[in-house]
């Protein structure tokens, strides 16, 4: 069996026209999947914002940043003042070339340059437009991943408490709007094979953030439950996200789903079995999750970890260690998620776009 998907998209064209996260994210995508990709940045402002989101620790003589190099796999980078005549007809002669053009331009911007979804579609009548948005295309409104997550809920669920609350580390929206439009592209991608006819994508921050509330937005529309921030717990299953400590102190996390792993982990504990009955079913432990906290944590705390991980992966129950980017990088199993990246020609680590393999025989 042989891995494809390293040039699956060799011979395709993809203009960016994007700049932050979600759109440069959907373009590496398949810039890593074999596809040559252009990205247009404004000289007048030294390339796309990201270029200059550097952590303390980064050189600031470099021309990019680590966050830059995240969402920019191996991409041609062209410096262009699209107020300029020449820079613009040279868009244009790219435009005409292109499979896929991926643009987060404003409407009145890309109006003003000439760049709407119309104005591309036109030029390239083959092409597939993909426009992402804050809200929707009409609306002016500025979409930032932190706006995104106050505005649909994310927020006001993540945390400790209600007065400690915390935002997703990662840009989540943009990565779920980035999601999206690979997901709508290859959709045009399957259309156009049939019918040899060009799309527009409108893909929107917002409608993807709500698209991603799942269960949590499904509780409310449903059951009119409110999630309020539970820091690592889950609301309708225990042990789910409960953390403990070993006897020396390593932290640790339980991911019990089911009945059936709760009474492994019970028999696996040697813990007393007419307790067991109390919390015998989910609805109970997540009745009495402070009392059934309290007596996993007592029997956790006498235990070194070794120890621990080995009962517990021979029973078979999910749990993790809480590890940090230095740990997690260290474990084998991070390695095949690896790949060199090049930019402005320095060779840099960066992360697949892609958590899947396509074999053919």
């Amino acid at each position: 069996m042989q891995a494809i998907q390293a040039n699956i998209f060799e011979g395709l064209f993809v203009l960016d026209l994007s700049s932050i996260l979600a759109g440069p994210l959907t373009t590496s995508f398949f810039a890593e999947c074999g596809a040559k990709v252009v990205k247009i940045e404004n000289k007048l402002t030294n390339g796309d914002a990201t270029r200059t989101w550097k952590l303390p620790s980064e050189s600031v003589d470099t021309p990019y940043s680590a966050y830059y190099a995240s969402a920019n796999f191996r991409k041609e980078v062209l410096m262009l003042d699209l107020n300029d005549e020449k820079d613009v007809q040279v868009v244009k002669d790219l435009i005409i070339k292109a499979d896929i053009i991926v643009s987060n331009f404003q409407k009145k911007v890309a109006e003003k340059l000439g760049l709407s979804p119309d104005m591309l579609l036109t030029l390239n009548p083959k092409a597939i437009i993909a426009q992402l948005s804050a809200y929707t295309y009409d609306d002016p409104r500025p979409g930032y991943d932190l706006v995104m997550q106050g505005e649909t809920g994310w927020l006001s669920m993540n945390g400790i408490d209600e007065n400690h609350l915390a935002k997703l580390p990662v840009a989540i929206i943009d990565i779920i709007a980035a999601h999206q439009m690979k997901e709508a592209i290859l959709m045009a991608l399957w259309y156009q094979s049939k019918r040899q006819n060009g799309a527009i994508i409108h893909v929107s921050l917002y409608q993807s953030a709500l698209s991603a509330l799942a269960n949590q937005g499904t509780n409310y529309l449903i059951a009119g439950h409110i999630p309020k921030p539970l820091a690592t717990l889950h609301p309708n299953i225990a042990p789910y996200g409960d953390i403990f400590k070993s006897k020396e102190g390593t932290v640790f996390l339980l991911a019990v789903g089911s009945d059936g792993q709760f009474k492994k982990l019970w028999e696996t504990l040697n813990l007393d079995i007419h307790t067991y009955h109390t919390f015998e079913s989910n609805s109970n432990r997540v009745k009495f999750r402070s009392h059934l906290i309290q007596i996993l944590s007592s029997k956790f705390e006498q235990m070194p970890f070794d120890v621990l991980e080995s009962k517990l992966t021979e029973g078979n129950i999910p749990f993790c260690k809480i590890r940090n980017l230095m740990e997690v990088f260290s474990v084998i199993d991070a390695n095949p998620m690896l790949v060199e990246n090049v930019i402005d020609n320095d060779v840099l680590p960066s992360i697949k776009s892609t958590a899947f393999t396509i074999y053919q025989r």
